[in-house]
């Protein structure tokens, strides 16, 4: 017990600490200061620097007891991000909009499947043992074109552009990226089963399944349920228990448990979402959420020479880029340049949604350990230079 609240104590109260000071919080996002502390702590840094005390605070036989809030951290991060899910960001946003959400996720995806069919041959130490180099392309893809919605609306908040038409934007073409990305990976995810054809289609089909029940059957009984919108007690076990189970089905299917959490999120009531958000969302990722960072940080080995660089370097500036370039078509339909470059900047966001993907990618066997490494660098480089380039377009 006294090493677990030890634990605790460092894992929550360090990164919010450090964000604190004045210097970091303007130049980083909260989720970039705690991605890196995850990876401080492990053993990266802090394993190589200090063995003993490493080995002290975070012993092999300590880890299991932190396996349930770890999947707790997941779970509940998938059901916010469904909560965010707002089909009335997207809707009447006209041409610049439509052209920025599809070019937001066309651009970075294609570039990065293209960087990683490259890298399947030229880097294959970074390539899981259960990758195909489509499936490792198409991972690549996906990892590229991630922007992470709730991050993103803590940044839009830190730098006071919640309410601007370019953060407005912003946050409607994350959740058209998030609609793709959760398509996108639920696909992956179901070829990268086994190698068996037929059983990816089953897969696929039984989510595509699932997600119609959801919207025709569950979310119907969602609205009566709170017909009077508010949250009772009685709501909060119904809403465990629903997010559970759709948790429960999604694996079952083959999928991952987070789609289904991801799922219930998206089905629920507008104004339920919103109090429900402010209700815990706060305490998910604050408390719950660097837990799940420490776990990755856990994992996470930095190779600071040699291949893991090389895909950290090429996905990083194809990640970045890519994002930057997407927002310009947006141009075209209407926006100004420094708008377009803004929301480009925006979208750069990778955060606590990239971390999320990249370890549902290691655990499919499509990622080796030097190659999730790499990645996890990647989302920490893009998450924090989110703020620097945004501040940098806004003078253009």
């Amino acid at each position: 017990m006294s090493l677990f609240l030890i634990q605790a104590a460092l894992i929550i109260g360090l990164p919010y600490g450090l964000w604190r000071l004045r210097l970091i919080g303007w130049l980083m996002p909260l989720a970039a200061v705690q991605i890196a502390i995850g990876i401080a702590l492990g053993p990266s840094l802090l394993g190589w620097v200090a063995p003993g005390l490493w080995g002290a605070l975070f012993p092999s036989w300590s880890l299991a007891a932190l396996d349930g809030l770890i999947w707790l951290a997941m779970v509940f991060f998938a059901f916010s991000i469904g909560l965010h899910f707002d089909l009335a960001q997207i809707r009447g946003q006209g041409r610049c909009f439509s052209i920025l959400a599809a070019s937001s996720v066309a651009v970075p995806a294609l570039a990065g499947a293209a960087a990683g069919w490259t890298l399947f041959q030229a880097v294959p130490a970074a390539v899981g043992g259960m990758a195909t180099r489509p499936l490792f392309a198409c991972a690549m893809g996906i990892a590229a074109g991630v922007t992470a919605l709730p991050v993103l609306g803590a940044v839009l908040r830190e730098m006071g552009l919640e309410k601007d038409r370019v953060g407005v934007m912003a946050l409607g073409a994350a959740a058209f990226n998030d609609a793709a990305l959760w398509v996108a990976v639920a696909l992956v995810l179901a070829a990268g089963r086994g190698g068996d054809v037929w059983e990816a289609g089953w897969v696929a089909l039984g989510a595509a399944g699932f997600a119609a029940v959801m919207v025709w059957v569950v979310r119907p009984l969602l609205h009566r349920l709170f017909a009077d919108g508010a949250v009772h007690q009685r709501d909060v076990v119904v809403l465990t228990v629903g997010l559970a189970m759709s948790s429960l089905a999604t694996e079952a299917i083959g999928v991952h448990a987070i789609i289904g959490a991801f799922l219930f999120g998206a089905v629920m009531p507008r104004p339920v979402a919103a109090t429900i958000v402010g209700s815990f969302e706060t305490f998910v990722q604050v408390v719950l959420l660097p837990f799940f960072f420490i776990s990755v940080g856990l994992k996470t080995r930095i190779e600071l020479a040699g291949s893991g660089m090389t895909v950290f370097w090429v996905m990083s500036a194809v990640a970045i880029i890519g994002k930057l370039i997407s927002a310009l078509p947006a141009w075209m339909g209407g926006c100004t340049p420094r708008d377009s470059l803004m929301l480009g900047a925006l979208l750069t966001c990778k955060g606590l949604m990239e971390l999320v993907v990249l370890t549902l990618l290691a655990q499919a066997g499509l990622l080796s350990e030097s190659g999730y490494g790499a990645m996890v660098l990647m989302a920490l480089f893009a998450t924090a230079l989110t703020k620097p380039l945004v501040r940098l377009a806004a003078r253009i």
